[in-house]
Formats: C-alpha cells, sequence, structure tokens
C-alpha cells in the first residue's frame, strides 16, 4: 500500500537491529513460529508443543517438550515454571545452553525460567518479550476492565461477587436471566462457564485464591470478535486484522466459551461502523497499554451485541490466531505482528500506524483456521490404521501429533481453511464440520 513501510523494509531494519544474533522462538506451539523462517537469523525454536516444521533447524534446537513428556498436555492449563519432571529439566537446560551465545529470544507469552534466564545471562540474551512478572497484572481481568471503562471503553457489565455473597448472584440471575461466571486469571476458555439456575450457580461457581467471581449477564447472540496490534516504546500504536472468533464449537472443544480458532473471511459480515468501533476501541485499549509501559504484541476480544462493540478481555501476548494473522498481512506486503514485535523491542521505527481495521477488511484473504481439542474424557492418540478419507476442498491438516498421545483438552489438530467457515462464530458450515469429524475419527482411546 502507497506510503506505508513495506514488510521488505521491516525486515530488512529488523535484521540490522539483530546485528547477526541468533533469534530464538520460546512458544506453547512450535507452528506458531512459521512467519520466522522468513528471517534467516531465526536458528531455533523451543515450544511445548507442535514442533516447527522445518529442515533449516537442527533437530536439537527445534525442540518440543511433548516428545519427551510422552503426552500432548493443554495448554489452557499447563505451566512449564510448575513442572518438576525431568523433562521440563531437560527442556530448559537445552534452551539454556542454546541461550549462551549472542541472541534475541522471542517469546509467545512471557514465561519465569525465561525471565530469569534473561538476567542470568543478561551478556548474551536480549529478551523480546515482556518480564513475567511484569506481564502478569495484564493478565488480572477485573484490574483491566475498571481500567477500560476508566478509559471511555465499553465493556462487558461484571460484577464482582465474593465467594461469599452468592446471594447477589442468585438475584442478578432472577432479574436478568442466564448468568456468566468467570475466574480472574485464566485462557483459551477456562474458568467459564454459563448458570441457568440457582443450582447451576452453586454447582459451577469457580474456585480460585481470588475470593471472588466475575458475574456478568450472559449475552446471546453476541459474535466474538478478535484483532491484535503491536505497542511500540514511543506510544505508538500498529494494529493488525480482525477476525470472527470460533467459540465453544461442539467437536471441537468440551468448554462452553472454548477457543476453536479465528476466520478471517467472515469479518466482513461486519459493517463499517461496527469495525471503525472496533478499531477504535484497539487504539483506546493500546494508549492504556502504552501508559502502563507496556510494550510489544497484544490481542483483544470484543463482542458485537445488537450493535454495541464491547470490550471482553486483552491478550497481553501472542494469541492462537498470530501466525495466521502474519501470512494474511505479509501476502499484502506489509509488516506483520511479529516483525512489529520484533522492531519494538529492537528501537527499530514504528514508521507509520498502519491501516486501519476495516481498510485491512476490504484487503485480506479469507483464510480460517479451526483447532480441534481432544473434547473427550480419555487420553487419544492417532490410529496410524485409521483409512486416511480425502479432505474438503477447502481444508488441509495441519500437525497432527502422531509420536504422542493427547491428553483430555490438548489439541488433536488444526485446520487450515481457503474459505470463510462461519457466520457467527459458534458454528461451522457443513464442509467444515465435515473436517473435523474426519480429524476425531483418527483418534482412539489409548490402551496402555
Amino acid at each position: 500500500m502507497q506510503g506505508l513501510v513495506t514488510y521488505e523494509e521491516r525486515l530488512k531494519a529488523v535484521r540490522h537491529a539483530l546485528r547477526r544474533r541468533r533469534l530464538i522462538w520460546f512458544g506453547i506451539r512450535g507452528e506458531d513460529a512459521e512467519p520466522l523462517r522468513a528471517v534467516p537469523e531465526f536458528q531455533a525454536s523451543f515450544a511445548i508443543t507442535a514442533a516447527l516444521r522445518s529442515a533449516a533447524i537442527p533437530a536439537r534446537q527445534n525442540v518440543a517438550l511433548e516428545l519427551d513428556l510422552g503426552v500432548r498436555v493443554d495448554l489452557d492449563r499447563y505451566d512449564l515454571d510448575f513442572d518438576p519432571s525431568s523433562a521440563a529439566t531437560g527442556f530448559r537446560t537445552g534452551l539454556r545452553r542454546v541461550a549462551e551465545e549472542p541472541c534475541v529470544l522471542l517469546t509467545y507469552r512471557p514465561n519465569g525460567f525465561v525471565s530469569s534466564l534473561a538476567f542470568a545471562l543478561s551478556e548474551t540474551v536480549t529478551l523480546a518479550g515482556m518480564l513475567k512478572d511484569r506481564q502478569a497484572g495484564f493478565e488480572f481481568k477485573p484490574w483491566v476492565e475498571t481500567a477500560m471503562r476508566a478509559a471511555g471503553v465499553d465493556t462487558v457489565d461484571w460484577t464482582y461477587v465474593p465467594d461469599s455473597e452468592r446471594d447477589r448472584a442468585r438475584r442478578l440471575l432472577l432479574r436478568t436471566g442466564p448468568l456468566v461466571l468467570r475466574v480472574s486469571r485464566a485462557s483459551g476458555g477456562v474458568g467459564m462457564v454459563v448458570a441457568r439456575t440457582n443450582d447451576d450457580i452453586d454447582q459451577h461457581w469457580p474456585e480460585q485464591s481470588d475470593t471472588f467471581v466475575g458475574v456478568a449477564p450472559y449475552l446471546d447472540e453476541a459474535i466474538p470478535v478478535n484483532f491484535a496490534g503491536c505497542v511500540f516504546p514511543s506510544g505508538i500504536l500498529r494494529l493488525h486484522p480482525a477476525s470472527l472468533q470460533l467459540i465453544g464449537i461442539d467437536g471441537c472443544t468440551p468448554l462452553p466459551f472454548g477457543y476453536c480458532g479465528n476466520d478471517f473471511g467472515a469479518v466482513r459480515v461486519l459493517d463499517r461502523s461496527v469495525l471503525n468501533g472496533l478499531d477504535e476501541m484497539g487504539r483506546r485499549v493500546g494508549a492504556w497499554l502504552a501508559s502502563e509501559r507496556y510494550v510489544g504484541a497484544f490481542g483483544v476480544d470484543a463482542m458485537i451485541h445488537r450493535g454495541r462493540v464491547l470490550f471482553t478481555e486483552v491478550n497481553a501476548r501472542f494469541q492462537g490466531s498470530s501466525a495466521l494473522s502474519a501470512l494474511i498481512v505479509r501476502d499484502l506486503g506489509l509488516p506483520d505482528l511479529y516483525l512489529d514485535h520484533l522492531a519494538a523491542f529492537l528501537d527499530v521505527s514504528p514508521g507509520d500506524v498502519g491501516p486501519s481495521l476495516w481498510e485491512y477488511s476490504q484487503l485480506q484473504s479469507a483464510h480460517a483456521h479451526i483447532v480441534v481439542h481432544n473434547s473427550t474424557a480419555d487420553t487419544l492418540s492417532l490410529d496410524l490404521d485409521a483409512e486416511i478419507r480425502p479432505w474438503p476442498r477447502s481444508t488441509v491438516p495441519v500437525q497432527l501429533p502422531e509420536a504422542v498421545p493427547v491428553a483430555p483438552g490438548a489439541v488433536l489438530g488444526r485446520l487450515l481453511c481457503s474459505q470463510s467457515v462461519t457466520d457467527d462464530g459458534y458454528r461451522l458450515n457443513s464442509e467444515a464440520d465435515l473436517a473435523i469429524a474426519r480429524i476425531r475419527g483418527m483418534f482412539k482411546v489409548r490402551n496402555d
């Protein structure tokens, strides 16, 4: 696009700022680092699951912890910082050894071990990410929501109810109808339930250390939306394309609000006024993050309810949609979220604020991806004897875990789709339904 910084210009500037240091990815999924393969300095990937497919990176430096753990874990519940296993210890040791040479360490989300590593190896490691203790506050939803309301952002109407005062939730249920109950810190839809009766409130009241629960009216037919951005140290914000978020889809997740992917084509159904509202929200969120000295990539979840654009949460990190978003933006010849994030931490000028969300919506390709979780209570293994049936024309299978069994809640596989798959974020079209059914059909209960 004329007058804007191009992808090649940003790549050249980032490579210059790297000064021949190695670029190392640390993330929950190795495949999320796919956009970094265009950076020649990218030479190592350490991830919890789904190793990056790259012949250019030596196997000892393209590590997926799941292979040594012997199981694919539920990433919304697993935390490397609290894993004392020998496999996790070996993983941390391997990352430390690679970081003993001059490098820039790029993180999907902050981690206590990596933050400590950045100090212990400060002579060789430049951390392209927030320190865990600084970032943790941005994951505390009540604080963020309170700050958003003060910044003039329209939010979901959360009430914070002490554990000892559940009668307040019961009165709210009587007044407004079904409620959403939510813990203060969680991701991927974990810790969120719908309460339709008083018995539901008692049965599903979340247990957490905060001693209170977020309670809000359940907004029927609200369209879930997501977009990303990057905050530069100067306070300049660049936004990245919006998508309809796939939430709670039967067959993809056992959670009522579980994350199931993103549809970048379906966002075109939104009115320009809605996209402009999302854009304004993103810029207010980015300004607040900058005021709190946040730097780097972030995501925003929102809902469109009866024409209102409502903030739901900020993800102070990369997201499950980041890799696909980056590929879409790169196809437009513009800097992707990964290059923007690196630029922000390597003192590269942002150059411009980039397109608006509406402008992106008119240009971005209609790609989607569907994340299929193990929705059963059993550990599943890929059935190598299962019949491989043809995939629907618009989908291709991505990164099935052939080598390890899959724990309940963990990801069975991810589908990349070349066309839109949903109208509302809660239901898939028939072709996509067929594709995810075939993924599920390729797995069997593991019998040890």
